[in-house]
């Protein structure tokens, strides 16, 4: 009989096939795969990086699967697990950094933990743009909140959370303009599931709508300014983000952990927009915490 952590493992490695057929068909270019074994433990993973192509500079789409012999400290302190508790850990996590500044950067993540008798499901999706267009940030967190509300989830909630997880506390500003961010769900295990799930299978309909304006002209002065932000984006990733301490403090395939990372980015030293420019538009109007969904 499978046990439930195999169940877990398989519904997320079909959220991720089903993920890469809808990039593979937006890219015109193939992910390529290393499959990989965690030498800490047991298990492994799979990760599939798209390098270039239609959409994309430079994604990725990681699965794994893995046990080892202690949870480290990142995801432990919620619930005070002792160290040295065993821990099983699967999930997908994907980043995308596309070519166009006029397409934005998404992440998405779904995983689930067990650590002694306890366990619990996490995720969330959060939208970064360069150049963004309101009514298209106002549907991205409707259908956020659709899918929330269809789930008897409290979007407004998880919402919060996003935008208070997706904080550069250095830079005193957001990421991006949010979406969903949640952890420690211990409901039901078949409800919750079927939540990050349905989450995980959602990715296409969100980054559809996007991906359109992946033809559009846009300037070098627009590039550099791409490159500017993505520079937050690493800053991000690197000092705050959990999921990058979880995966070092484990020591699991740092490629793979690091895959988020974009392929080129600037630190200007100093940057400060023009007035009244659409530059200075993303940090004083998109970059606040608003109620999009109700636009």
């Amino acid at each position: 009989m499978q046990s439930f952590r195999d169940e877990v493992a398989q519904r997320f490695r079909a959220v991720q096939d089903h993920i890469c057929a809808f990039l593979d068909a937006e890219n015109g270019v193939r992910y390529h795969e290393d499959a990989w074994t965690y030498e800490k433990g047991n298990g492994g993973g799979r990760t599939r990086v798209y390098d270039g192509g239609e959409l994309l500079e430079k994604g990725g789409v990681n699965f794994s699967a893995l046990t080892g012999a202690s949870l480290p400290a990142s995801a432990a302190t919620a619930f005070h697990i002792p160290e040295g508790t065993p821990f099983f850990a699967t999930g997908v996590s994907l980043v995308m950094h596309p070519h166009s500044p006029l397409v934005p950067t998404i992440h998405l993540n779904i995983r689930y933990f067990e650590a002694g008798d306890v366990y619990w499901f996490g995720g969330g999706v959060d939208l970064t743009p360069f150049y963004p267009e309101a009514p298209m940030v106002a549907a991205f967190h409707r259908t956020l909140k659709t899918f929330c509300e269809n789930a008897g989830r409290d979007y407004v909630a998880y919402k919060k959370l996003c935008d208070d997880y997706f904080y550069l506390k250095h830079r005193q500003e957001p990421r991006g303009v949010g979406g969903l961010f949640f952890d420690h769900l211990r409901g039901p295990r078949e409800t919750e599931l079927a939540f990050v799930e349905g989450l995980g299978r959602l990715f296409p309909d969100l980054y559809r709508p996007f991906t359109q304006r992946r033809g559009e002209p846009f300037t070098t002065a627009q590039r550099d300014f791409q490159l500017h932000r993505r520079s937050r984006y690493a800053e991000f990733n690197l000092v705050w983000d959990r999921g990058t301490l979880f995966g070092l403090q484990s020591d699991g395939r740092t490629e793979s952990i690091l895959m988020s990372l974009p392929p080129l980015c600037k630190w200007i030293y100093g940057f400060k927009p023009d007035p009244g420019s659409a530059e200075e538009q993303l940090t004083e109007y998109f970059l606040k915490p608003r109620d999009w969904a109700s636009m």
